[in-house]
């Protein structure tokens, strides 16, 4: 049984996240200290592994979070692969019969103004002269290559979501009044233009797929459908040949029509037999009215921007090697332990985070006499008592704390609490040797999220990326639906 999943509906899905992370709880997390390696003793970067998607490779990297900053609406928008307009290029005319259309280069972004364009005919050859303009109607050029204007990408769309390999699209509300006239009113102008022009699903033009053959003059093409208005003159009929053996080159629109779902194309008289033609139908509201789904921005880019220790919850002086995205994840209660208040460390619950950003280590609780000094981020902490180990990715000399993960390099055999018992000595070792100090009474606290909670809905392996506390990541992420 033969079976497809359309276009429309893989942009529906990409629409229906974008609007959920307005009412949801979304986070970029960062993770992964360690190396890309099978073992604690291999400390050698290795390529990055393939995340598999599967239970297991999900709920480690939960365990890895370094930390998470929660991601808002205007963080997030439409994308598509990203054509740049260049002279001598060949680009693909848009064509309602082409199922493979969303895989084409059929629009392209001028590379000096951000400006789309999508190609309505192509022309016989390579381009030459580059568009500019940004009326409503489709411009044909001296190349032969027509353009529809579809939209300019704003400078700040650009700074958040443009890439080298997709770029933003945007669809506008068509209500009179936006919130920044100055930037969106231009581009909300040119799609009520495009609506009120009269095209919606109108014949876009005739492709000939057989010449035919011995006619004798031009034959009468009739166009049949459920619209209404669409016609061929005469004149818009070019004929190939001389004499009795002509056969149909071209056939042009004389009016497009609206409202078409299907059309058929009937070509008659002339004295000759054979030739047929397909109709192209544009999109059901017309070129430029909706650019998110006339162009296929079943691409969704979420961007953040994490500043520093963003107030503490970031690591910093370390580095991480995975991305993740995960939506409504829990938070922890608040501890009220003595010196535990003001962290939200306790039991774990079912309520929605909704903190800006979220520390996503467990930490180690040292005494007051502690040198935390002599450990070192990387290094493998190991538990004297329980034998239990852990990264070390970050260290609080003011509190004595030991901020660490566990993988299954390290295991996720837990710490020897000392709240009711002897402190456990904890090892900190380098391939330069290691240090030990005492436990206090309270040797685990928790991270302020619920690990596993939640969705995770994107998990990305990279090479390692530095974090120091003067330094702005600015992280994009494509999810394709």
């Amino acid at each position: 049984m033969a079976a497809i999943i359309t276009t429309p509906f893989r942009v529906l899905n990409a629409e229906n996240f974008k609007e959920d992370v307005t009412g949801s709880s979304v986070y970029l997390a960062i993770g992964k200290s360690d190396v890309w390696s099978n073992a604690t003793s291999d400390l050698t970067d290795t390529t990055p592994f393939v995340p598999g998607d599967h239970i297991d490779d999900t709920n480690e990297s939960f365990q890895q979070i370094l930390g998470m900053k929660k991601v808002t609406s205007s963080d997030i928008s439409h994308v598509i692969p990203r054509y740049n307009y260049d002279d001598g290029q060949t680009y693909v005319a848009w064509d309602s019969n082409d199922s493979d259309i969303f895989d084409e280069r059929f629009y392209v972004v001028t590379r000096s103004e951000f400006k789309v364009y999508k190609c309505i005919k192509a022309g016989d050859s390579v381009t030459s002269v580059q568009p500019v303009h940004t009326g409503v109607d489709p411009v044909t050029l001296g190349d032969g290559y027509t353009w529809k204007y579809m939209y300019t990408i704003t400078t700040a769309d650009s700074e958040k979501f443009l890439t080298n390999s997709y770029m933003p699209v945007k669809t506008l509300a068509m209500a009179p009044t936006l919130a920044n006239t100055s930037v969106d009113f231009p581009q909300q102008s040119s799609q009520i233009g495009s609506r009120d022009s009269a095209t919606a699903a109108g014949i876009e033009r005739i492709e000939v797929t057989a010449a035919g053959t011995g006619y004798s003059s031009k034959p009468t093409v009739t166009i049949s459908g459920d619209g209404t208005g669409a016609t061929v003159s005469a004149a818009q009929v070019t004929m190939a040949g001389s004499g009795s053996n002509q056969t149909v080159a071209s056939i042009a629109v004389t009016a497009k029509g609206t409202d078409y779902t299907i059309a058929d194309i009937v070509i008659s008289g002339g004295g000759g037999s054979g030739a047929t033609a397909r109709a192209v139908i544009s999109p059901s509201s017309g070129h430029g009215v909706d650019p998110v789904r006339e162009l296929g921005a079943f691409y969704i880019a979420l961007n953040a921007q994490l500043d520093s220790a963003e107030g503490g919850d970031l690591t910093v002086g370390n580095d991480f090697r995975q991305i993740g995205i995960i939506k409504n994840p829990f938070k922890r209660a608040t501890n009220t332990d003595s010196g535990h208040t003001s962290e939200a460390n306790g039991a774990a619950t079912s309520t929605i985070a909704t903190a800006s950003t979220l520390k996503g280590l467990k930490y180690l609780q040292m005494n007051g006499s502690a040198d935390v000094t002599a450990y070192n981020v990387d290094c493998l902490l190991t538990g004297g008592t329980s034998g239990a180990k852990a990264y070390l990715a970050e260290i609080d000399t003011t509190n004595k704390r030991l901020y660490y993960y566990q993988n299954r390099k390290t295991g996720f055999k837990s710490f020897t609490d000392g709240s009711s018992g002897a402190a456990e000595q904890i090892n900190g070792t380098l391939p330069t040797g290691g240090t030990s100090s005492t436990d206090a009474t309270h040797p685990v606290q928790n991270s302020e999220f619920v690990e596993g909670s939640g969705q995770l809905v994107f998990l990305e392996n990279r090479a390692p990326i530095s974090r120091t506390a003067s330094q702005i990541e600015d992280i994009k992420c494509i999810i394709e639906f």
